[in-house]
């Protein structure tokens, strides 16, 4: 809950800025912006939509819910200006979220909670393109864009489980893992504030979508929805 009411007092802040850039004149630079390679780095928060079989099975039977494993999400952007508004975008991004779960309606002998940790990873390599609305100049320059790619992915479930299949069920403790890469896309909204003609600070909204079928430790329990939401602040050099 920290994280979440830390990311959101961030990126109102941004907009609390922007609010005030937009206010001032243009900037007005002595030559044209001409660098056409731009390099971002960020940081943000994302968090799991939940909605697939696996989700909705596991906070049927233990405790949580998605928002648990929401996390910091980093990330990186390669941009090339394809013209003065459009850049074409090769960006990376990385993210792990885990949690501890227990039974909802089992505990051990002695009355205490049977626990587990479950970690879901993912890597995103994408290509997609960027448009911004006004020109660089501008104090306060929004912006819009959409791509896809590759998305590596790892779940993991780790601790204690009880045994159901033998006729007294019996607690023990294993670790459970799932891994591969899956198509995902995704798209983006942001607000961008040059305070140079190299460099600027950003914020920004992006949906990610993906899903895959499950198997390894988890076979046959459906499908998992790596789709989500996160929102992001950084900075940006042109050169």
């Amino acid at each position: 809950m920290q994280s979440i009411r830390s990311s959101v007092l961030i990126v109102l802040g941004f907009f609390a800025l922007g609010g005030i850039a937009w206010a001032q004149p243009p900037k007005v630079y002595s030559r044209p912006v001409t660098e056409r390679n731009v390099l971002r780095f960020e940081v943000g928060y994302f968090r799991p939509s939940g909605s697939s079989d696996y989700w909705h099975d596991t906070f049927r039977e233990f405790t949580g819910s998605t928002s648990d494993f929401g996390d910091a999400v980093f990330g990186f952007d390669y941009l090339y200006r394809l013209s003065p508004r459009m850049s074409l975008v090769v960006s990376s991004s990385f993210y792990e979220g885990s949690t501890d779960q227990f039974y909802l309606d089992f505990v051990d002998e002695f009355g205490g909670e049977i626990i587990h940790t479950t970690t879901l990873s993912t890597a995103t390599f994408n290509v997609g393109l960027l448009w911004e609305f006004l020109p660089r100049t501008s104090a306060v320059v929004p912006y819009a864009g959409f791509g896809g790619g590759y998305l590596a992915w790892e779940l993991e479930e780790s601790g204690e489980f009880i045994d159901f299949s033998v006729f007294f069920p019996e607690i023990f403790s294993a670790t459970f893992v799932d891994d591969g890469g899956t198509f995902n896309w995704y798209g983006q909204f942001g607000l961008d504030f040059p305070l140079s003609r190299n460099w600027s600070i950003f914020t920004e909204g992006r949906w990610q979508g993906a899903s895959v079928s499950l198997g390894g430790d988890f076979e046959g329990l459906g499908t998992l929805d790596l789709s989500g939401w996160d929102v992001r602040v950084g900075g940006s050099w042109s050169f």
